[in-house]
């Protein structure tokens, strides 16, 4: 049956030329889809690490700061009194880098004798209570940290795996944009959103007075009024004797940073939607056609003795071969991307688009060949010689 199909491909080696590049570019462009659609699920599975439900961000701009003893008041008297309303369970300070935005802050030495590439984040006493945040080792800060010889560094799980796995934290001091002791190890802490990978993070301290810490965080109570919002604006007003600041919804950029990259996945899978039903219908009409005008070999093959089932398994063999052989070429342009590492993405997302594109077109060629196949089967031999 193998020789049969294979020299009846042959025979009809133009037509199924056709055939074969048209899988061999579907596969292309499915591969490339859904390598980018792999690699944002991926990271969109991936734990953000911190809530972003009922957080609020006071964004304000110390700058220029002309009595700085009376702004460091002003900032604990400010987060103080915003502890103090009802509505609000938590406060903290952090430095110019927030959750969900586009500041970043970085660092990368060998210093210490290894590799240490980090970003950076500033926090204060209550920020791991306020954001939410889990600690997997050691302790967040402290008042003991207040007056410590060694600033206290607290560290993600990423970075610790990556360069401090196997390695003593306890009582030690590693170079890292300075000297610093590394007092805790927290869970995921994906900053930059959803559809962000993951990077290594370490955390400074910062007290409440200092001007490096310029956004106050608030973790409101569930279900807090909508108007609560300009209770804390007047109030942000009053003690800051300024009106160039800001309150983020923590939960609201989140969802709108998600939509910027939700909206072009939808448009990508909306074109493979499109690719496949055309791919779908010309291969159904191929079929149609193929089997229409050899209605003699099917009728000579039954008079022979072939089976129904004989006869359908060998026009979806006749299919699956030429689309194996365009699955097989696409797949070695495919594996190039991760052996040269093209693009900066991770190998296993290539793999799985390739597996998912593949996947996606056999399913697809065996279901259009399977109808074509049964009718195929269905024809009388004595009709079928009787019309040649």
């Amino acid at each position: 049956m193998t020789r049969h199909i294979l020299r009846l491909i042959w025979n009809k080696k133009r037509s199924n030329a056709l055939l074969f590049l048209e899988i061999f570019f579907a596969f292309l462009i499915l591969f490339a889809v859904f390598t980018i659609v792999t690699r944002y699920m991926r990271m969109y599975q991936s734990p953000l690490g911190f809530q972003t439900e009922n957080i609020w961000i006071v964004h304000m701009n110390l700058n220029p700061v002309t009595d700085t003893t009376a702004t460091q008041d002003m900032k604990v008297r400010l987060k103080q009194e915003l502890k103090a309303l009802p509505e609000v369970e938590s406060a903290s300070y952090s430095g110019f880098v927030t959750p969900i935005s586009n500041s970043s802050w970085s660092t990368s030495s060998d210093d210490n004798g290894f590799e240490i590439s980090t970003h950076m984040m500033y926090g204060d006493l209550d920020y791991m209570e306020t954001m939410g945040i889990n600690l997997v080792q050691g302790r967040w800060f402290n008042e003991s940290d207040r007056d410590a010889r060694y600033q206290p560094l607290i560290i993600s799980k990423k970075l610790f795996d990556e360069s401090f796995k196997g390695r003593n934290l306890t009582d030690s001091i590693y170079d890292i944009n300075g000297e610093k002791r590394i007092v805790g190890v927290i869970d995921h802490f994906k900053y930059k959103g959803d559809f962000a990978e993951e990077v290594n993070l370490s955390f400074f301290y910062g007290e409440d007075k200092t001007l490096d810490l310029p956004n106050l965080h608030l973790r409101v109570a569930p279900g807090t009024p909508a108007a609560f919002e300009e209770e804390v604006n007047t109030l942000v007003a009053d003690i800051t004797k300024r009106n160039d600041f800001r309150i983020e919804h923590l939960q609201t950029t989140r969802e709108s940073r998600a939509r910027q990259v939700w909206i072009p996945i939808i448009a990508l899978l909306s074109i493979c939607g499109f690719l496949v039903i055309n791919v779908s219908m010309g291969l159904f009409g191929i079929l149609w056609y193929t089997i229409s005008k050899r209605r003699s070999e099917i009728g000579l093959r039954r008079t022979l003795g072939a089976s129904k089932s004989e006869i359908t398994l060998q026009f979806v063999g006749e299919i699956l071969v030429v689309c194996l052989g365009g699955i097989i070429l696409g797949a070695i342009f495919a594996v190039q991307f991760p052996l040269l590492n093209v693009f900066p993405i991770e190998s296993i997302n290539y793999y799985l688009a390739m597996i998912f594109s593949a996947a996606l077109i056999l399913i697809l060629v065996v279901s259009c060949a399977f109808y074509p196949s049964q009718q195929a089967a269905r024809i009388h031999p004595a009709l079928a010689l009787h019309e040649e």
